[in-house]
């Protein structure tokens, strides 16, 4: 990575530098004072380690260029982890031992249990969270508290969206069914999708759909042939799936080997990133579209994608991150420009400064809405191909779905209202 000098390092956001860190001619001046200290809560344990580490680390990055380029207010960021264990307790606990030691801007998150036990906490306690891919309606709407922003894609946007990619690319699909964990995310989630299935097809495709029952599952199965003879049994031809992790490893494992993969003419899945195909390598499923927080490949003309990647690469030598890792990073660029604007770190005046901000992150420009702090912000969707590489699969084809072109209205302290379910 080339140096950058300070000028270029300071234009990144506005007086905040998210820029190369290798290379700067000068150091930064401290100014008096402890550092500005940001506590993440996620998990670094079990299961869920696989999301919360590389979100960590994302923000570790972005804490180490801003810092490069002279801090915040003079002041050095410091990244706090805490391990949730990503259970709402754990949660709860860890995020009142951080407020306990003065750490009152907080972030992480990933579960929408998690979010939803901490943001009671919030206000009494002076404190604020920026919450990085759970992605619950509720969270902004019926649940929604001042003190909470959500800096991810919501479940209404996501999957409106990814219905949309799926009128696009495939117009003549038209029958549909779904399979997920019988639990409130897994059917928000479809309800979502169907909704955006029977709008986007007869605007886009000119065309009506079928909609077919879903099939539910439990969280941890580790046999899925009962319900992929059922999905066998429909008439549809497009899939979509929420199952995630180890489950969505093993249940399209089993799709592959029953001959489902020749049935179904394309997969729509709300979540799975790259966890999917770096599992399955030449096992791989054809026509698989997944859902991602964030698209390295999209973002390589904006110069804080491109560093960002560089230095996840740098630092792992995983050349497929995560969506996650930028999730961490564009919250801690979100509090050192809502802590610039404040003029400090008090979490009641940084909550004023980000109502309403507009910042550049890795992945373009954000902004909280104002009414009820839900980030409006680029929703990325990937397809994976086969090939004959080692890897058996390269990303065939990338879209990038505008946000603010499948946001709902805000309605804070009121449930999310669907358009056409």
């Amino acid at each position: 990575m080339q140096g950058l000098n300070r000028r270029q390092l300071l234009s990144g956001i506005s007086g905040l530098a998210v820029a190369g860190v290798a290379g700067a001619p000068f150091m930064p001046v401290w100014a008096q004072g402890a550092p500005i200290r940001l506590g993440f809560v996620g998990p670094l344990s079990g299961a869920q380690e696989i999301l919360g580490a590389p979100m960590l680390l994302g923000a570790q990055i972005a804490a180490e260029q801003i810092n490069a380029a002279g801090g915040v207010l003079g002041r050095r960021l410091e990244i706090v982890a805490r391990d949730d264990k990503a259970a709402g307790p754990e949660a709860v606990k860890q995020a009142q031992g951080l407020v306990g030691e003065g750490v009152t801007l907080m972030f992480g998150a990933i579960q929408t249990a998690v979010a939803l036990a901490i943001m009671p906490m919030l206000q009494q306690s002076n404190a604020s969270l920026i919450s990085c891919a759970a992605i619950a309606d509720s969270l902004t709407h019926e649940a929604f508290v001042p003190h909470y922003f959500r800096i991810s894609d919501n479940s209404y946007m996501r999957y409106r969206a990814l219905a949309h990619v799926m009128a696009q690319k495939y117009p003549t699909v038209t029958k549909w069914t779904g399979i997920f964990p019988d639990a409130a995310y897994g059917h928000q989630s479809w309800d979502g999708f169907v909704d955006g299935l029977k709008q986007y097809y007869p605007e886009i495709a000119k065309t009506k759909v079928e909609i077919a029952e879903p099939v539910l599952t439990k969280f941890g199965a580790t046999d899925f042939k009962t319900q992929l003879t059922s999905l066998a049994r429909t008439p549809s031809e497009g899939l979509f799936n929420n199952t995630n992790g180890a489950d969505a490893v093993t249940l399209l494992s089993q799709y592959a080997g029953m001959g489902l993969d020749r049935k179904f003419k394309v997969i729509a899945d709300g979540a799975n990133e790259f966890n999917v195909p770096k599992a399955l390598g030449k096992r791989m499923v054809p026509n698989f579209w997944t859902a991602m927080h964030w698209y390295f490949g999209g973002y390589q003309d904006s110069p804080l994608g491109r560093q960002l990647y560089e230095a996840y690469v740098s630092k792992t030598g995983d050349k497929f991150p995560l969506g996650y890792v930028e999730q961490g990073h564009a919250a801690v660029i979100a509090y050192a420009k809502g802590i610039e604007k404040a003029g400090g770190a008090d979490a009641s005046a940084v909550v004023k400064a980000l109502e309403g901000l507009s910042f550049d992150t890795a992945k373009g420009r954000r902004t909280f809405r104002a009414e009820d702090h839900q980030a409006v912000l680029d929703v990325n969707f990937v397809k994976f191909d086969l090939d004959g590489s080692d890897a058996g699969w390269k990303v065939g084809d990338f879209v990038r779905v505008a946000g603010a072109d499948v946001i709902e209205a805000p309605t804070p302290g009121k449930a999310v209202e669907f358009k056409f379910k």
